[in-house]
């Protein structure tokens, strides 16, 4: 690109004395304004060009000022809030005795995904729980859960976070930052809080094997009494959906109300969602129990499809099903990350960042050569321009010599 604007610098350059020692510049009037006119046009693309080789700073125009000082958006101030922190860079490693993670699957076994309400969370008021990570490694998963304390009651969101696709798989998840989620909640519980002590939770439990879906449960409880319900919630990322199968729970009612004459709407009973039938992704198994005594008592295997239009009982033994475990979570390790291995990771860092330092200086001068040389070639296509104007004009002026005598030299056409 260097070369071809220097080419047309060359292609472009004009001696433009000719307009400046030009006799006729002094005798005729639109020739005298071609010729102010340039210069006027060149010193304000001298001044921009010069301004745009300085900082900025308070000397900006109506248009500039206007534009940054427009109002920003709450995920634009984080972003900028995040991009001016003074994050501690990786060449300044020093050793810190800090334990190494992995990545293991998340619902392992199936349906075993919990989230508990520590005691930390009556102060925070917020707590982001464990996310699942998609099987493909492109987002993360997570529930924020809220608490209020007027009523002592919580509600709950669940977020998505898309991940860097620069990094390797762990990470990917250890640097997955709520910065970068998405403003809107995939699903949400009922914010209502005129109920004192009801408790609302969202776990993930896994995607589907195109992480294209993903089954959530909804708990809801009361804090002195314990979980009253289970819902089923199956989110679709391709439409942007969550999709509540409250129909499963009803089939399950029906199915021992017909069997055994129990009805199960006066019982303590709950469902607990494994994830994706593997041999068929277009239906979620939930198990079921009843607490009838002092052991539960298993109430089947049972599945939905998608739209909540088919439930059916898989078994009514309580043996392994075949369920997708696709997503995955960061495990904390036994053993530490050792000395040598924090060493030599400061050690490749600052090679790097010299490496980048010299990259980008060098990137800059390449920049401002551009700049100058574009700035240049505009200044003499605007000589041309003149130039080629006051040509015109002389050769007009001649023409009428040769046809009145009586021409003045003065004035226009």
């Amino acid at each position: 690109m260097f070369e071809a604007l220097a080419a047309g610098y060359m292609a472009m350059k004009v001696h433009f004395t000719q307009i400046k020692n030009n006799r006729t510049r002094k005798q005729d009037q639109q020739i005298s304004e071609y010729i102010y006119k340039n210069k006027v046009d060149k010193a304000d693309k001298k001044e921009v060009f010069q301004k745009s080789r300085q900082p900025k700073s308070g000397y900006m125009t109506v248009e500039e000022y206007e534009q940054l000082s427009r109002p920003k958006t709450r995920r634009e101030i984080s972003a900028k809030i995040l991009d001016k922190a003074e994050m501690p860079k990786d060449s300044n490693m020093v050793y810190v005795p800090q334990h190494k993670f992995k990545l293991v699957k998340y619902n392992d076994p199936a349906g075993s995904p919990e989230l508990s309400l520590p005691r930390k969370l009556n102060f925070d008021r917020q707590i982001n729980a464990q996310g699942i990570v998609s099987g493909d490694f492109k987002k993360m998963v997570y529930p924020a859960v809220y608490y209020y304390a007027e009523e002592d009651c919580t509600s709950c969101d669940l977020f998505v976070i898309n991940l860097d696709p620069s990094l390797s798989n762990l990470e990917k998840v250890e640097r997955a930052n709520i910065v970068n989620k998405e403003p809107e909640p995939l699903i949400s519980t009922d914010k209502n809080i005129d109920n004192k002590f009801i408790f609302r939770t969202l776990t993930p439990i896994d995607f589907s094997s195109d992480n294209s879906r993903l089954v959530v449960k909804e708990k809801i409880g009361y804090r002195h009494d314990g979980i009253w319900k289970t819902e089923l919630w199956v989110y679709d990322f391709d439409k942007k959906q969550g999709i509540k199968l409250p129909q499963i729970r009803d089939a399950i009612i029906y199915y021992w109300q017909k069997k055994e004459g129990v009805d199960l709407s006066e019982k303590r009973w709950d469902i607990y969602p494994l994830g994706f039938d593997a041999n068929n992704e277009n239906r979620v198994i939930v198990s079921a129990f009843a607490y009838t005594g002092d052991i539960p008592k298993f109430l089947g295997h049972w599945s939905i499809d998608l739209k909540g239009e088919e439930s059916r009982l898989e078994s009514l033994s309580n043996i392994d099903m075949p369920v997708s475990i696709i997503g995955y979570r960061l495990e904390q390790e036994a053993d530490v990350i050792p000395v040598s291995e924090v060493e030599f990771d400061a050690k490749q860092a600052k090679t790097k960042e010299k490496l980048e330092k010299k990259q980008a200086k060098a990137e800059q001068r390449e920049e401002k050569k551009l700049q100058k040389l574009e700035y240049k070639r505009e200044m003499h296509k605007m000589d041309m321009q003149t130039l080629i104007k006051v040509k015109e004009r002389q050769t007009k002026l001649k023409e009428y010599k040769k046809q009145n005598k009586s021409y003045d030299g003065i004035t226009g056409d």
